[in-house]
């Protein structure tokens, strides 16, 4: 368990009134335990629903499936597992979950005290069974509590998303080291998370935008078969998963030499995200931060980007701080959280993004990823 998460897990319940949580976020799992479950392949045909934490009397159970249940008491987590694959009888891995879902909540009925209940991820299938053990009216919904919760991480974390990182800039290495002209993207894709693996000696989870050319300039996209022509643009935003944790970067690379133009593009990008990681401090307002980096975009004279100027990384891939218009969140200590400013004209056929990642010091900021060299 991660006490550091626990601890502020408790503290939320204690000021709701909360002697009990029940908790269905795979990311807030993975927060609370340093289980993570494998996403390579979707949710499995074996299973019922995502895991379930049972959080009562100050003991913390996990519900599973067999086949994951070896993983998590590795981690000295407390399980209680039910029946997923097996030959002996149709597969019914919502029906099992269920059962067991009703014992574990069977000392829950008719609560004294509210009951704090993550209730987006919970199945359909199981919904009538927590609400014929514990009153509607006794529910303290957390859903949109626990992502402000794991904004700050704790130091165990953060070296959880420094090797993600790590494998971040390793992917641009690698990418900028196999560009050339008639490869096409998905081939350059392959071969760049080929690499990675060989790197690991296993699976990695890992998304992208991966695109060349023209496409630069609609923000991004999955790799294609479009095929790397001399003085494109590519631009590669890699973020992979290790360990339950994502890494996140950004760079935009050339094929050859860049043209006067989009090299000065690049240099205004560059120059709008070295001000912003100059900017982040503890007290600095995330709407101000976004603001900020969007006015310069504007101030040189280019069209202000459509999406966010950055993002919390942790179990997820984007959560807190967003770095967006609305956001009046303030920056602590101990938030990690990518900048991502770019500039996108269409007309040109070009797009330029860079991002580093960032852990929120007491005075500043410390630079996380290291493929753009400052």
């Amino acid at each position: 368990m991660n006490e550091f998460s626990l601890a502020k897990l408790q503290e939320t319940l204690r000021e709701k009134g909360c002697s009990a949580a029940i908790l269905t976020n795979p990311a807030t799992i993975t927060w609370l335990t340093g289980y993570a479950p494998p996403i390579q392949t979707g949710p499995s045909p074996f299973e019922g629903g995502t895991a379930i934490g049972f959080w009562v009397d100050g003991q913390f159970t996990l519900l599973l499936s067999d086949m994951e249940s070896p993983a998590a008491q590795a981690l000295g987590i407390s399980t209680r597992d039910y029946v997923s694959y097996t030959i002996e009888e149709p597969v019914y891995g919502f029906e099992h979950q269920a059962q067991v879902f009703r014992e574990l909540i069977e000392p829950l009925k008719n609560p004294k005290d509210k009951v704090a209940v993550e209730l987006n991820y919970l199945s359909a299938s199981l919904y009538p069974f927590l609400l014929d053990a514990i009153p509607h009216h006794q529910w303290v919904i957390l859903d949109n509590d626990l992502p402000l919760l794991r904004a700050v991480k704790s130091p165990a974390e953060v070296e959880k998303i420094r090797a993600s990182l790590a494998i971040a800039d390793s992917a641009q290495t690698i990418t900028k080291r196999l560009l050339q002209v008639g490869l096409s993207e998905i081939e350059l894709w392959g071969q760049v998370k080929a690499g990675l693996e060989h790197q690991l000696g296993g699976r990695l989870p890992l998304l992208a935008d991966f695109v060349g050319g023209a496409r630069t300039a609609e923000i991004g996209g999955l790799p294609g078969v479009y095929r790397l022509q001399a003085g494109d643009a590519f631009i590669a935003d890699i973020v992979p998963r290790l360990d339950g944790y994502w890494g996140d970067n950004a760079a935009t690379h050339f094929v050859g030499e860049p043209s006067a133009l989009y090299q000065k593009v690049y240099n205004v990008v560059l120059e709008a995200l070295e001000k912003g990681l100059e900017a982040v401090k503890p007290g600095v307002k995330a709407r101000d931060l976004d603001a900020m980096l969007r006015q310069f975009i504007e101030g040189q004279g280019y069209p202000v980007y459509p999406h966010h100027s950055g993002h919390g990384i942790g179990v997820t891939y984007h959560e807190e701080p967003r770095i967006v218009p609305y956001n009046e969140l303030t920056l602590q200590p101990g938030m990690v959280l990518a900048l991502e400013p770019g500039i996108y004209l269409p007309d040109e056929g070009l797009g330029v993004r860079l991002e580093d990642v960032v852990l929120v010091t007491q005075d500043g900021c410390e630079v996380l990823t290291h493929h753009l060299g400052h």
